[in-house]
């Protein structure tokens, strides 16, 4: 079994070093052309993502550290072929569950020892100390992925929006009918919310690559290292500079937690309000399980994924919290505490991920029944704010006023039972005699035209309104800013990949010279 890991992770580094991409997707845009950031990408993506970290998060620390120093010549020249050759072993050998361990740093060591001269081998790991690095590296793998599955929960969105652009249901203030809205404009809703979460999780990405190699236990190191090489070779954006900062490193792992959460908390509101659209008082929706009650043969159509949502998101709650307490009261440098900022920041990545996919799920399976969302607004007279503005175009009327003749010809129609399908402009004239002292000259038929919910959402269209026209704007937007998004994550799997090609590229050629150098000794 050993031999078959090893000889898969020497494929891989083959791999690389050619250039091939995995999934089949060509790992470079053509020239002129822009990457693919199709909706069909995440599957691809997740796979890529994961052979990238194939070989061992320490492992890619300890061989961009070693490399440096190769190049750097703190590594003399002498000595140099052979230490990059085992550098090479160490990339392909298999610690298989071990890895995970925090005494990696510690093996990576010994595999030195007992491959090389004993001086050598102690230069290997020179100016290190068991670095943040490695959490952070773990932290970055998990959230790409994560970050994926948004992406695509998006996609879903904007297609079911797309769909429910002329969908009239009410909109609620306060859990109670306000005015008409669409079902298309209700998901443009919840998308931007998540949309908003989903660029914090770009920054907290931005904030897992930093690298804070270097920074020696607070000080730096008066060896004449590179750390930008060493960022380089690890697919980071930046370093984090000032050495004390880089070993009490912790607001990143906040940042990405906090976006986790924000995007759980707007996932965890949708899903409370579908799940009661889709029972029967309402009978808006169908989504949820369709299996059948244990006990209950009626009983079908539980909202077990919705409800599980609402789980998961308190969750990751939970854990922001205790991300946020592992700092406190903590000096501001290197303490213990730092050590496993990685451990609630991935129990909140594991967490968010139920939420993700579930609602996606649910976006690409849920049925809507629009016919029963306007039937239950059809005759109510939920559309009174468009009678209201219209008086005050029409007849010269301030906004306020026209505000409380429509309130007390509302409560008389409702005390009357007139739907606002019937409704009588007589009733409104003497309102308005009452609040105004005249009468406005209104018709039946303009008074239900300006009552009706589909008139309402036709010339609401101020910007972000309900107006399809504008909802299709919006949508299209949306489209253009997540194509945008979702290319800039494919370019980051890509640095992470020629990252690796640049490392092993280097590793090579000096390996090169120690092959070289023997055929020529012999």
């Amino acid at each position: 079994m050993r031999t078959l890991r090893h000889t898969v992770r020497s494929l891989l580094v083959a791999l690389i070093l050619a250039g091939v991409c995995f999934g089949g997707e060509a790992q470079s845009a053509s020239p002129g052309k822009s990457p693919s950031a199709g909706p069909d990408a995440k599957a691809d993506w997740l796979d890529r993502i994961d052979k990238i970290h194939e070989p061992g998060y320490m492992d890619w620390i300890t061989a961009a550290w070693a490399t440096m120093l190769l190049k750097q010549g703190i590594i003399s020249a002498e000595d140099a072929p052979e230490a990059a050759r085992v550098v090479r072993e160490l990339w392909e050998f298999d610690f298989a569950e071990d890895e995970r361990a925090w005494n990696q740093f510690y093996k990576n060591q010994y595999f030195f020892v007992r491959r090389l001269d004993k001086e050598l081998a102690g230069m290997m790991m020179i100016a290190r100390t068991q670095p943040s690095a490695r959490q952070m590296l773990e932290v970055r793998h998990q959230l790409m992925k994560q970050m994926a599955r948004i992406y695509d929960l998006q996609v879903a969105t904007l297609k079911l929006a797309q769909q429910h652009t002329t969908t009239i249901m009410p909109g609620y203030t306060h859990e109670r009918h306000a005015q008409p809205t669409t079902f298309g404009h209700y998901l443009l809703s919840g998308f931007d919310a998540v949309q908003r979460s989903a660029e914090t999780l770009e920054q907290g990405y931005h904030l897992m690559s930093l690298n804070e190699m270097g920074c020696g236990a607070l000080a730096g190191t008066s060896w004449p290292i590179d750390r930008d090489l060493v960022s380089e070779y690890l697919g980071m954006e930046g370093l984090i500079e000032n050495a004390n900062d880089a070993v009490g490193y912790a607001d990143g792992y906040l940042v990405v937690v906090t976006g986790l959460a924000n995007v759980c908390n707007v996932l965890s509101r949708m899903a409370l309000e579908m799940k009661f659209w889709s029972g029967v008082e309402y009978g808006f929706l169908e989504m949820g399980s369709h299996g059948v009650s244990f006990m209950m043969p009626q009983k079908s159509t539980n909202p077990n994924s919705l409800e599980i949502i609402g789980l998961y998101a308190g969750q990751v709650i939970g854990h922001l919290t205790s991300v946020a307490i592992a700092g406190l009261r903590e000096p501001h440098g290197d303490t213990h505490a730092m050590l496993h900022l990685m451990d609630p920041t991935l129990a909140a990545l594991e967490a968010s991920e139920r939420p993700v996919t579930l609602m996606q799920r649910e976006m690409e399976t849920l049925k809507v029944h629009p016919e029963r969302m306007l039937a239950v607004i059809r005759e109510s007279y939920i559309a009174s704010t468009e009678l209201a503005n219209q008086m005050v175009r029409d007849h010269g009327v301030g906004y306020r006023t026209a505000h409380d003749i429509v309130k007390q010809f509302v409560l008389a129609s409702e005390k009357e039972r007139i739907p606002a399908t019937e409704a009588r402009a007589s009733l409104l004239e003497e309102a308005a005699e009452e609040v105004l002292g005249r009468k406005l000259g209104m018709t039946d038929a303009r008074l239900r035209e300006l009552l009706d919910p589909a008139y309402f959402i036709q010339v609401t269209n101020s910007r972000g309104g309900v107006a399809p026209e504008e909802v299709a704007r919006m949508i299209a937007d949306r489209r253009e800013k997540l194509a945008a998004a979702r290319a800039r994550h494919l370019k980051r799997i890509e640095s992470l990949e020629n990252a690796q090609k640049r490392l092993l590229s280097d590793l090579r050629e000096l390996a090169e010279k120690s092959e070289n150098a023997a055929k020529t000794g012999s």
